[in-house]
């Protein structure tokens, strides 16, 4: 029993990160129908959700008046959850330019600004970006264009991390990891999620809105449930800063992974197969499958700990965990190996899959984080 535990937590493992990834490439190579796109652009509503952002919001609303989209086809809407410093005043500065402030008096969130947002917006088309995110000027030209494709309900940007320190280097692989993985399943199917901070989604499809919970994760459920499709553009791009503090960046995946949880198991009718297909094949095992790593890792290491006396192969996968985790024990501890090579990897894989097991505990003992507290970076 112990050795099948060994094997079967290693295969999930292996798969969770290269067996799906290996299937959607295969598929991928399938003859597909193209989405269609084209230039035409249609009148559309950006929504910028800020919480005490008086230190970029200038800069971020000039980055998106200086978009190419034809601004008598672009309303701006600013949504302020009840932000306390001076947010509210640099935005109403931008009044005459045709920027609109939605100013929420007391804080809620930022998916409740979202939906305040889209119940003022006026047109059919919603682009959502959020305070810290830099775009291209052809950015917005580039998303919308998909939605010529009636099957299209939402899509999704391509995210790229500006930073180019050390400090982003196991950041930015999980990001371009995960881009390429949006980019098949986009081709094969349909996303699971979105990137939150730059998207774009048609009107109707925030019908089933939640305030406390995920848009980036439930829009692409809600879409699919509506017998539409997300689909990833790989050409609009958000740029963002990762954190520079650890634990800051530590705080922050559990907060994304718990809220992943409860619209998971809000929306779990999407996982029956005989009603959504393969869509249900790919939440399991992008979604499910990578909240259970942890579980993995701690089979692994203790099955290949009672397995040591049983074989060199044992032995060695054991002494290899030993390193491999003493890396990242290290690195935590004394922060200038956090920019060593061989130490910033560890750290990085250990640091994600701690948060997902601190998630778990939160979520089994009912601790909720509603409240939008935005990460400075």
């Amino acid at each position: 029993m112990v050795t099948f535990l060994f094997w079967l937590s290693l295969f999930l493992l292996l798969w969770t990160y290269f067996g799906y990834f290996a299937l959607l490439w295969v598929l991928s190579k399938f003859p597909k129908r193209e989405y269609e796109d084209d230039n035409e652009m249609p009148e559309v509503t950006l929504i910028i959700t800020a919480y005490n952002e008086e230190a970029r919001i200038k800069e971020k609303l000039e980055n998106t008046l200086a978009l190419s989209y034809p601004r008598g086809k672009m309303e701006i809407i600013v949504v302020s959850d009840g932000s306390t410093d001076r947010t509210e005043e640099i935005v109403r500065n931008f009044h005459k330019q045709g920027i609109q402030l939605l100013a929420i008096p007391e804080r809620h969130g930022k998916h409740y600004g979202q939906h305040r947002g889209f119940e003022l917006a006026k047109n059919d088309i919603l682009i959502f970006t959020d305070a810290t995110t830099f775009l291209p000027c052809d950015a917005a030209e580039k998303i919308v264009r998909n939605f010529a494709d009636s099957r299209v309900g939402a899509v999704s940007s391509m995210d790229k991390i500006k930073s180019t320190g050390s400090n982003s280097s196991g950041e930015g692989a999980y990001v371009r990891y995960e881009m390429r993985l949006r980019y098949l399943e986009s081709r094969v199917c349909s996303l699971v999620g979105v990137s939150g901070c730059f998207f774009a989604v048609r009107k109707h499809i925030c019908e089933g809105w939640v305030d406390e919970m995920s848009s980036d994760f439930f829009i692409p459920i809600l879409a699919y449930m509506k017998g539409q499709r997300t689909v990833l553009e790989s050409e609009a791009i958000g740029y963002y800063d990762v954190l520079s503090d650890p634990k800051s960046e530590f705080i922050r995946k559990v907060r994304t992974v718990l809220h992943g949880f409860e619209v998971f198991f809000k929306f779990k009718n999407i996982l029956n197969p005989f009603k959504y297909g393969f869509y249900s094949f790919q939440l399991l095992n992008h979604k499910l499958s990578r909240w259970l790593v942890p579980l993995y890792l701690i089979l692994i290491l203790w099955t290949n700990f009672l397995l040591v006396d049983y074989g060199n192969v044992y032995l060695g996968m054991f002494v290899l965990q030993s390193i491999f985790y003493m890396l990242a024990l290290a690195a935590w501890f004394i922060n200038r190996l956090k920019n060593v090579f061989i130490f910033k990897y560890p750290f990085f894989f250990v640091m994600v899959n701690y948060s997902i097991l601190m998630a778990w505990h939160n979520y089994l003992t009912g601790k909720k984080i509603i409240q939008w507290e935005p990460t400075k970076r």
